[in-house]
C-alpha cells in the first residue's frame, strides 16, 4: 500500500512513528515541500535507511513537507518508481492506494507511475493551468475514490494539495494517508482510522 504524511511547517514528526512506518513500508522513500525561505525540497531513495530519515527529520523541521514511505504492490523497486514522481514541469505526485482500473501497459512501471506519465502529463501539457481550478481537483478525487489519496505539488506556486483528504487520518498535527501502515508493535496509534497493521514478533517466527 504505501504511506504519506503530510507535515505543516514546525511540526515534528515523532521519530517512532518513522521508524514504524517504515518497518512496514521498505520500498523507498521521498519527501517534497517547501523550506522556511520557500525553497523547493526534493528528496527520493531507492532504499529506506531509519537513520536518514530520521535525519531529514530534523533537518527539515521548519519546512513544510510531504513524506512518502512505498510498499510495493506493482512495478519494480527502481527508482523510476520512487515518489515524489514528476508529472510536468514543477508539478509532482505522490499516490498511496491501487488504481485497479488504470491500465499498466509497462509492467516494470507501478500503477502510479502510469497515473503520473499516462493521464496526468497529457492534461497539463495541453492545459497548465488545471490545478488551479478546483472542479478539475474535485474530478480527480472523484476518478480516484476514496481508496486512494493523493499529494500534487506545483513547485512555481509553492502550493500542495491534498486529494482525499477526508479519508485519510489526522494525526498530531500531521495528516496521514492511512494508518494501517504504521506499525502497531512500534507506535501504537490511540483512535487510528483502519487498523493498524503489525509486524510479526521475533519470538513468533518458526524456521523450517
Amino acid at each position: 500500500m504505501c504511506v504519506i504524511i503530510h507535515k505543516p511547517a514546525g511540526i515534528a514528526i515523532p521519530h517512532r512513528m518513522l521508524t514504524a512506518a517504515a518497518s512496514l513500508n521498505r520500498d523507498g522513500w521521498g519527501l517534497m515541500g517547501f523550506d522556511s525561505g520557500g525553497q523547493f525540497l526534493l528528496e527520493r531513495h531507492a532504499h529506506v535507511d531509519i537513520a536518514r530519515l530520521i535525519a531529514a527529520e530534523q533537518e527539515y523541521r521548519d519546512a513544510e513537507y510531504v513524506l512518502h514511505l512505498r510498499l510495493l504492490t506493482r512495478g519494480s523497486t527502481d527508482m523510476q518508481n520512487v515518489h515524489p514522481l514528476w508529472v510536468e514541469g514543477g508539478t509532482f505526485l505522490m499516490h498511496n492506494g491501487t488504481l485497479a482500473c488504470l491500465e499498466t501497459a509497462q509492467i516494470s512501471r507501478s500503477d502510479s507511475w502510469h497515473f503520473a506519465s499516462e493521464v496526468l502529463r497529457p492534461l497539463l501539457q495541453r492545459d497548465a493551468a488545471l490545478l488551479d481550478q478546483p472542479a478539475f481537483l474535485q474530478l480527480l478525487e472523484m476518478a480516484l475514490g476514496p481508496d486512494n489519496r493523493a499529494v500534487l505539488l506545483q513547485r512555481s506556486a509553492r502550493r500542495i494539495h491534498i486529494l482525499n483528504r477526508r479519508f485519510g487520518a489526522e494525526v498530531e498535527g500531521l495528516w496521514c494517508s492511512n494508518t494501517r501502515w504504521i506499525d502497531q508493535r512500534l507506535y501504537a496509534l490511540a483512535s487510528p482510522a483502519q487498523a493498524q497493521e503489525r509486524s510479526p514478533a521475533t519470538e513468533s517466527l518458526h524456521f523450517i
